[in-house]
């Protein structure tokens, strides 16, 4: 660099902060580095399968990120699966459900592996696959914003034993 350059940047830079003041230069400063350097960030951790019917199975989210995420909902597309006699196409579902208020730093809560459908317990697909959106809120002061995060989430079973095959998208 320089040194015109370097005499420039300092003689605006000072001008700058006796216009807007010390403080609002560092908010502004503080601000960005929250948004870009520490926002909630969703993952699936793990798939639990409580019993041996794969319906019951539960998708564990956790907030790998630095601040809370708030009124996390799921939608899901796509989703096509067969129980018995039973197939459904291209289910969707958008904003179904109670949200999960705040998911903090490191937390984790579960969702149901197979969301917004209801089956009688000891259920067990044959398949199942489908897209499946987390949405969240991403709060700062004076400022909010919706995030995404996307899986495509499949069944595969094999005889008597199943896994969850689970990719981001």
């Amino acid at each position: 660099m320089s040194l015109e350059l370097v005499d420039q940047l300092l003689h605006y830079g000072s001008i700058a902060l006796q216009v807007f003041g010390a403080t609002s230069i560092l908010g502004i400063i503080g601000f960005l580095t929250a948004y870009y350097a520490f926002p909630p960030n969703l993952s699936i951790e793990e798939v639990k399968d409580k019993a041996r019917h794969n319906f019951e199975s539960r998708l564990v989210i956790k907030n790998i990120g630095k601040l809370p995420a708030f009124n996390i909902v799921t939608d899901i597309s796509t989703m096509n699966f067969v129980i018995g006699g039973i197939n459904m196409t291209n289910m969707n579902a958008t904003d179904c459900g109670a949200p999960i208020t705040k998911l903090a730093s490191g937390e984790k809560t579960d969702i149901a592996a197979v969301p917004h459908v209801g089956m009688p317990v000891g259920s067990s697909l044959k398949s199942c696959d489908y897209n499946l959106k987390l949405k969240y809120e991403f709060r700062l002061p004076f400022y909010k914003t919706i995030m995404e995060r996307n899986w495509y989430i499949e069944l595969r079973n094999s005889g008597d034993e199943f896994t969850w095959q689970v990719s981001m998208r």
